[in-house]
């Protein structure tokens, strides 16, 4: 009976620590993009609008690089069981930046259903609160503004961003605009 009860721990620890091993750590400060993007993560509005299907839901899970400009989330569809799957999220994270990017980049969890993990944070984002106020407070937004004279590579990355969901279209506009 010992035995059984000592597996049985050993393996919860196990599980525990497989799940932490996914979420980040380190400095991070997120752009003004991923920010956009977790406050829709948070939210329970339209989170798949791809093949004519438009879904409501909770976020489970959202993944975010360590620089905190590329980010990506799964979520649960409304009415459904669902379970969180991390090594999932910061794989579809991985492969969809490097088909958009072209380059191999590492993502790992941020937050967890409505609570920030990234360095063991822990914190659970309140509802009805500014989502930026909130993340800006805890010291991880980045207030950067693009650079202002891009040259014709970099605006084909900026609309590379832009079209991968990375970067909203105001971002985008502003980042041309300070060119000129």
């Amino acid at each position: 009976m010992k035995k059984f009860l000592a597996i049985i721990v050993l393996g919860l620890l196990w599980q525990v620590n497989a799940t932490a091993d996914f979420n980040g750590q380190g400095d991070i400060k997120l752009s003004l993009g991923t920010v956009k993007k977790f406050e829709k993560y948070l939210s329970t509005s339209i989170h798949n609008k791809s093949l004519g299907a438009q879904r409501a839901g909770r976020g489970l899970l959202f993944a975010v690089t360590a620089d905190g400009i590329h980010s990506t989330y799964n979520y649960c569809p409304q009415g459904k069981s669902c379970n969180s799957d991390s090594a999932k999220v910061i794989n579809n994270c991985q492969l969809r930046l490097k088909k958009s990017t072209g380059k191999k980049l590492e993502c790992r969890i941020f937050a967890n259903q409505r609570k920030i993990v990234w360095n063991n944070i822990n914190k659970e984002v309140p509802k009805d609160v500014n989502v930026k106020e909130f993340l800006d407070k805890l010291g991880l937004v980045s207030n950067e503004k693009p650079p202002s004279n891009l040259d014709e590579e970099q605006r084909k990355t900026l609309k590379s961003l832009l079209d991968a969901g990375i970067m909203s279209q105001k971002e985008f506009d502003e980042a041309i605009k300070a060119t000129k």
